[in-house]
C-alpha cells in the first residue's frame, strides 16, 4: 500500500456519511464494506447509504483487503502486526487476530477458497515481503508460506487472487507487473501482464459468463481489463478519480464491479460490459480507504457467496404467498445471463 501524496482534496460525489452504529444485524447480499482505517470498516447498502460499522480492537492504523467465506463470515486485513481480523456474519467480532501474520509482515489482500485443491485455505498478500501465506480459513492456522518473485514496485506481494485452474495465484506490488506462482508445483510462472498506469493495485479474475478469464484490476487512472491471455482490452472512466483508484471486487449479480480510490474516498459501480456507472457514492474517508468487498461477491475461489436469501428475496416469497403479486428487488441486475466465453 502507498499512502497518497496528493494532499487534500475536497469530497467529490455525495456527502460524507453519517457515523454508523456497530453492526449487529445479518449481512444483506450487495451491501459494500469498506475498509477505511483506524481499525474500521464501514458498511453501505449499494446506493451509498450507511449501515453499520465494524472494528476490531486492534488499533490498527490501516484496514485494507477483505472477504467472506462460505458461511458469510467476514475477514479484513490490518496493515500491520495485527494481522487478519474475522467477525461473524452479523457483525459479531470473533477475534481481532484470528490469522498471525506468517512471512507476510503486514498483510494487505485477502483471497478466501472453496473449490478446488486449495477449498478451505485464504491466501494472504503484502509488501512485507516476496511471500504469499496459506491460512486454514477455518482455525486460523498458518498453513504455509510461498517464496516468490516479488512485484515490482513495493518487492512484495500486495493483491493476490486464485486463477481459474485452482492452483496458479495471480499478484502485484503495486507496481506495473502482475506476476504468477503455481501453488501446486511451488513454482515461479511467466509474467502475466504490464498495466498501462504507475501502479496496479487490487485484481480480480472474473470465474464465469462472457468475460470467463479475464482480470479486472484497479489501475490508479482507471480501472482496466485484460483477457486471459494478459492483453490489455477494457479501460474504464471513473468520475472525479483522485489518480489512486486502488480496491476491487464483483457484484454478485455477474454483470458489475465495484472499485474505489482512496484519494477521494469515491466509490464506483461499473458495468463490466459497457462501462457505464451504475452507483457512485463517498465513503467519507478521503485518505484511509484502502478496500472493498461486497457480501455475496462472485470470486474465482468461490468464496463469498452467502447462503441465504436477500431480504427482499424474503418479501417476494412473503407477497406472492399473500396474492399480491410482485415486488421489485432493491438492487437491480440480480441475475443476468451471460453466454460463457
Amino acid at each position: 500500500m502507498r499512502i497518497s501524496t496528493f494532499g487534500a482534496l475536497a469530497l467529490a460525489g455525495s456527502a460524507a456519511p453519517a457515523w454508523a452504529a456497530p453492526c449487529s444485524s445479518p449481512f444483506v447480499k450487495g451491501d459494500v464494506f469498506a475498509s477505511v482505517g483506524s481499525e474500521t470498516v464501514d458498511v453501505f447498502t449499494p446506493t451509498g447509504v450507511s449501515v453499520c460499522s465494524l472494528n476490531d480492537g486492534t488499533s490498527a492504523e490501516f484496514t485494507t483487503g477483505s472477504g467472506f467465506d462460505k458461511a458469510g463470515n467476514f475477514y479484513v486485513t490490518n496493515f500491520g502486526g495485527a494481522g487478519v481480523a474475522k467477525f461473524n456474519n452479523s457483525g459479531g467480532l470473533v477475534a481481532g487476530t484470528f490469522m498471525a501474520p506468517g512471512a507476510q509482515r503486514t498483510p494487505e489482500s485477502f483471497s478466501p477458497i472453496s473449490v478446488g485443491p486449495f477449498s478451505g485455505s485464504s491466501f494472504v498478500g503484502g509488501p512485507g515481503g516476496a511471500a504469499i501465506d496459506q491460512y486454514d480459513t477455518a482455525t486460523g492456522a498458518l498453513i504455509k508460506s510461498f517464496s516468490v518473485e516479488g512485484g515490482n514496485g513495493t518487492s512484495g506481494t500486495d493483491w493476490v487472487d486464485l486463477g481459474l485452474d485452482g492452483h496458479t495465484i495471480l499478484y502485484d506490488g503495486e507496481g506495473t507487473i502482475i506476476r504468477t506462482f503455481d501453488l501446486a508445483t511451488d513454482t515461479q510462472g511467466p509474467d502475466f501482464a504490464t498495466a498501462p498506469n504507475r501502479s496496479v493495485f487490487a485484481l480480480r479474475v472474473v470465474p464465469d459468463g462472457a468475460f470467463k478469464g479475464d482480470v479486472l484490476a484497479a489501475d490508479s487512472s482507471d480501472a482496466i481489463m485484460f483477457d486471459s491471455s494478459g492483453a490489455l482490452i477494457k479501460t474504464y472512466t471513473l468520475p472525479s478519480n483522485g489518480g489512486q483508484d486502488f480496491s476491487l471486487n464483483l457484484d454478485p449479480n455477474g454483470v458489475d464491479f465495484w472499485t474505489g480510490d482512496s484519494v477521494s474516498g469515491l466509490v464506483w459501480e461499473v458495468n463490466i460490459a459497457t462501462g457505464a456507472i451504475e452507483e457512485q457514492f463517498n465513503t467519507g474517508h478521503a485518505g484511509t480507504f484502502f478496500g472493498l468487498s461486497v457480501f455475496g461477491e462472485i470470486t474465482s475461489g468461490g468464496g463469498g457467496m452467502p447462503t441465504v436469501p436477500e431480504p427482499s428475496t424474503w418479501a417476494m416469497m412473503l407477497l406472492g404467498f399473500a396474492g399480491l403479486g410482485f415486488v421489485a428487488y432493491r438492487k437491480r441486475g440480480v441475475k443476468a445471463k451471460l453466454s460463457a466465453a
